[in-house]
């Protein structure tokens, strides 16, 4: 084959397997995602991010950030950490260098930015807002090579804004569409970054959660439901791209003296949805875990954890367990997805309501931030207990901790 046409056909096949990468919404693979040899604890009661060395459980360096900087995003390469500041009157995102240790910019977004997540690509940090700017709701995206905001997307609201107007966001794996919700008027919000148009679609009730599916063609919206029988909580299911709705699910409820659905997540193969049952602000009592099967949409099995006011469910990297973490007490249930989706252990650890945990990327060992005591507790997954207490903050108001990047709250990369 003579040199040049050689060239033609190379070219060719490189553009039409550019073409099916760039159609292919699939989840990044764990290879392409760096785990940080650091812990970062956020503490939103004093303003700091403690990073804790896991191989000696101390802590490296302590940095400032903001006063209720509670939740923050890692970028896929290890080396960011984005921290937003949802308390009145606040507006900055701190950024955290985490080769230096260092803090390395602030950079003024919005009115109380909740919850910075960065794109799988690693360009764009997504940033949603508790409170409104001018009337409207903003949704911010900052250049992960400059951390300068490159554009706002403010929505327009009909309603009036009673408590939070956004909660979680989350990110197609192709990085085109960013995800978020609307509470004031109810909607789920789809941004489509190569143009920057925006679909929104009327939600029963308030949405709290957005979880893309890992195979990359559906999104799962959890709302947070209105009544027990005829807007109780659940999900809703929509394909990626068309962004029609393929099925509504709803939680079962048995036995539960209060509603408020709060986060959704997939276990760690994908092939279940677990959505949990909290309760409202008031009254923190939820203790449902209901799960579903990820294909067929249809319910499986519930199970009542010894955790109350439950929140969220964090993907052990192995896939075997479920980490509940919660709102209304200091225990921490377990559940095995081995053995029918049962608690295995009720774990009292601390002197608060526990919050988050991060893993060490062998899952080993998990790391559990109390909003009590303000400190990480070391869990060991092996025999599930609490090996070992981390002073970070060492007062009430620990918040998220993280390592790993992730596009939604609780899963892993996988």
């Amino acid at each position: 084959m003579h040199t040049k046409k050689k060239l033609i056909v190379t070219a060719l096949v490189a553009a039409f397997a550019l073409a099916g990468c760039a159609t292919t919404a699939s989840a990044p693979k764990r290879a392409d995602v760096k785990w940080p040899n650091l812990i970062v604890h956020l503490h939103g009661g004093n303003g700091k991010a403690y990073l804790v060395d896991p191989a000696t459980d101390s802590v490296v360096a302590t940095l400032d950030t903001e006063k209720s900087a509670a939740l923050g995003g890692t970028t896929p390469d290890g080396r960011k950490v984005y921290v937003g500041a949802e308390g009145e009157g606040k507006d900055t995102v701190t950024v955290i260098d985490l080769d230096k240790r260092a803090v390395v910019a602030k950079v003024k977004t919005g009115n109380r930015p909740k919850h910075p997540v960065v794109s799988p690509n690693g360009k764009l940090v997504m940033v949603n807002y508790w409170g409104l700017d001018d009337g409207k709701l903003r949704v911010a995206f900052i250049d992960t090579a400059t951390d300068k905001v490159v554009k706002n997307v403010d929505l327009s609201v009909a309603g009036q804004a009673k408590g939070p107007t956004s909660m979680h966001n989350a990110w197609s794996y192709d990085s085109r569409y960013a995800f978020t919700v609307d509470r004031v008027d109810n909607h789920f919000v789809i941004i489509d970054t190569t143009d920057w148009s925006v679909k929104k679609i009327k939600m029963p009730s308030k949405p709290h959660y957005v979880a893309p599916s890992p195979d990359g063609k559906e999104v799962w919206v959890v709302v947070e439901g209105e009544d027990r029988d005829k807007n109780p909580p659940g999900g809703l299911v929509y394909s990626i791209g068309s962004f029609e709705e393929i099925a509504q699910i709803k939680m079962p409820l048995i036995g539960q003296g209060v509603i408020e659905g709060h986060h959704g997540n997939f276990s760690q193969d994908g092939k279940y949805f677990f959505i949990l049952n909290r309760g409202p602000g008031g009254k923190l009592d939820g203790t449902e875990v209901a799960v579903f099967d990820a294909a067929t949409k249809k319910f499986v099995t519930r199970t009542d954890t010894g955790s109350t006011g439950i929140g969220h469910t964090y993907n052990t990297p192995d896939g075997r367990y479920e980490v509940v973490t919660n709102y209304g007490n200091n225990l921490v249930s377990v559940i095995d997805n081995t053995q029918g989706f049962k608690v295995v252990k009720n774990l009292a650890v601390g002197k608060g309501r526990m919050g988050h945990i991060a893993f060490t990327p062998d899952g080993r060992y998990g790391y559990l931030s109390n909003a009590g005591d303000g400190n990480l507790h070391k869990l060991d997954m092996q025999t599930l207990t609490v090996v070992k207490e981390i002073k970070t903050g060492n007062a009430a108001g620990g918040s998220q901790v993280l390592n790993v990047w992730t596009n939604v709250f609780e899963e892993l990369p996988r």
